[in-house]
């Protein structure tokens, strides 16, 4: 008896679950993580609540159900971070899983100015892989501490592709010995946040910048 009860009042609580639960449309430019953020949940919860694979492309125009414990309708109207357009023409129809609408960036740029210091991680100093791997790890994302070992894993992308959020990889050697040894954030328009041996703090460069224009090495895709 006890079991047909609790049975049935789990059945109850979960139809009020999903009875409440949010519909949201995928636009173009939108990212579960970016979602997710909107909504103050995880993107993992999102990702449950709807089956869907770490790697999956999302159609424009399909439904997802936003779990219910949210607490973002204050924000709807003010939050216009998942209006971003896609930087790659091929992916008009399908938006993949990224960080670029995400925190990353804006989190990234709260750290301007803060000192470089080799072998650091955060939170106040860092160096240039330490930078990138603080920031990945606020939003969920572990990666290697190391420039070349960040290369070598996530998903690569053509420089045509860059998508905010991005990571891309230079060799900054004065050989040019076509080895990564340098790590930043790509922001959009053509520019790049990235923790400094050079200016010994936290900058924004452009990518257009001679130097590193010439010493670009590829770009990474992270996702949570």
């Amino acid at each position: 008896m006890k079991r047909t009860i609790l049975f049935a009042t789990s059945l109850m609580f979960t139809s009020t679950v999903f009875a409440n639960a949010e519909i949201y449309k995928i636009k173009k430019g939108d990212t579960l993580t970016a979602i997710a953020h909107k909504y103050h949940i995880k993107s993992s919860d999102l990702r449950r609540a709807n089956n869907i694979a770490l790697w999956e492309k999302l159609r424009i125009g399909r439904k997802i159900t936003i779990p219910e414990n949210h607490n973002s309708r204050q924000n709807l109207a003010s939050n216009s971070a998942l209006n971003v357009s896609t930087a790659s023409k091929k992916s008009d129809n399908f938006i993949s899983e990224s960080l670029k609408s995400a925190a990353l960036p804006f989190n990234a740029q709260k750290k301007l100015g803060h000192r470089y210091v080799w072998g650091a991680t955060g939170p106040n100093t860092f160096d240039c892989s330490g930078f990138t791997s603080y920031l990945l790890k606020l939003e969920g994302v572990s990666i290697p501490r190391r420039a070349i070992e960040q290369f070598q894993k996530g998903v690569k992308i053509a420089r045509a592709e860059l998508q905010k959020g991005d990571l891309i990889f230079f060799d900054t050697s004065k050989r040019k010995n076509k080895v990564v040894n340098h790590v930043g954030i790509y922001i959009g328009d053509n520019k790049f946040i990235h923790a400094s041996s050079a200016k010994h703090k936290v900058v924004i460069t452009s990518l257009k910048h001679p130097f590193y224009s010439a010493r670009f090495m590829g770009a990474r895709r992270y996702s949570s």
